[in-house]
């Protein structure tokens, strides 16, 4: 069943104005990504009905739930989880996972019940345990369980994965991923690290001084210039989608089919024929108009030059490539490529010309693609 949201949300907050309003129709997962101060931890406390002040309308599935006082935080069908998880610190573990499921007295049997998520997020050994004795990973891991037990129709999940390190977000990360797609969860979270939404947005809204600049898919939003500029050009880079094929066990790499091409990646991103998103950053490619017949590299695309930037006081141009399309995946993908304005003259490299590009392993390394 597709979940439909419908949010405005206008007015001040101290200095900050914000000038909110998107429809939501997805039942997967939506990021808010922008820079610090942009007001994306405002619109999910206006959702979760802490902040009550501003003009505001929130429709979910056909049901205006904006008033406070009919609906009040713990009313709302949203589960939240900001930043710093709260656990109740007179409680054990235990008894903060048993708190929403005796306040639900309409718990729906089909999601997750508390032994699976004791299961999935390893939390067996510390059912005993006070808050005071946890860490920061290992309580967030409760207060993600107890925001999940709480049965909402819709979760938000304000940077969770903040303090995490490597292995543990990215294992996090697999357990939404998981939750939405078998649960129909729909996932609003709130995110400034690009590592996690190129792994776990289906849909992205790029918000900036409180109003919305873009929105769409995860190819689209990262591939636009509007994100570029937002991230800056340091980090100017490129999300490609392919289809696992074969994984060479002996090497510990895995290839993947991008329209029709094989690139290949680190690791073992999951099973043959999953989608696996790849992150490239523009710095990381080398573009060339003629084919190099030495293994500079573990890989070689081809595609067409269909925009040249090239930057003002610096060294530097940006190319965005296209990839040659396949029989098979009609839609393109785009590469973006940084080289020296030295270079690019050098090797008389112009609009619509085809390119040969190669992209070394290394440089694809394991917070760069999804799991």
């Amino acid at each position: 069943m597709m979940t439909s949201l419908f949010v405005k949300i206008t007015g001040y907050v101290g200095d900050f104005f914000l000038d909110f309003e998107h429809e939501f129709n997805t039942s997967g997962i939506t990021v808010l990504y922008g820079p610090n101060g942009s007001g994306k931890s405002t619109i999910i406390s206006v959702l979760s009905g802490f902040i009550n002040h501003l003009e505001t309308k929130i429709v979910l599935n056909d049901k205006s739930i904006e008033n406070t006082k009919i609906f009040p935080p713990h009313k709302r069908p949203f589960g939240t989880m900001f930043q710093n998880p709260i656990l109740f610190e007179h409680m054990s573990v235990n008894q903060n996972l048993d708190y929403p499921i005796k306040r639900n007295k309409f718990l729906d049997q089909t999601l997750l019940s508390k032994e699976e998520l004791i299961h999935y997020l390893e939390l067996g050994s510390m059912l005993n345990r006070y808050p005071q004795n946890l860490s920061g990973g290992e309580k967030l891991r409760v207060a993600l369980a107890r925001t999940i037990l709480k049965q909402s129709d819709y979760l938000l999940l304000d940077e969770p994965m903040s303090d995490l390190d490597i292995k543990t977000k990215a294992r996090l990360l697999n357990f939404l991923k998981m939750i939405n797609k078998k649960f129909k969860i729909p996932i609003l979270y709130v995110s400034h690290s690009i590592e996690e939404i190129s792994q776990i947005a289906d849909e992205i809204i790029l918000i900036k001084n409180g109003k919305k600049i873009i929105s769409g898919s995860v190819s689209k939003i990262l591939n636009s210039n509007s994100f570029q500029r937002l991230i800056g050009k340091f980090e100017s880079s490129s999300v490609l989608e392919g289809t696992l094929i074969k994984t060479n066990q002996l090497m510990n790499m895995t290839t993947l089919d991008v329209n029709g091409q094989s690139l290949i990646v680190p690791g073992r991103p999951g099973l043959e024929n999953n989608i696996v998103r790849v992150r490239i950053r523009s710095r990381d490619i080398i573009v060339s108009p003629v084919k190099i017949n030495t293994h500079i590299t573990e890989n070689e695309l081809v595609g067409i030059i269909t925009k040249i930037y090239t930057e003002k006081n610096t060294a530097f141009s940006e190319l965005v490539i296209k990839l040659m399309k396949s029989k098979i995946k009609k839609t393109s993908q785009i590469l973006r490529a940084r080289i020296t304005t030295y270079n690019l003259n050098k090797m008389k490299i112009t609009e619509n010309k085809k390119v040969f590009i190669y992209i070394s392993s290394v440089s694809i390394d394991r917070q760069a693609y999804q799991y």
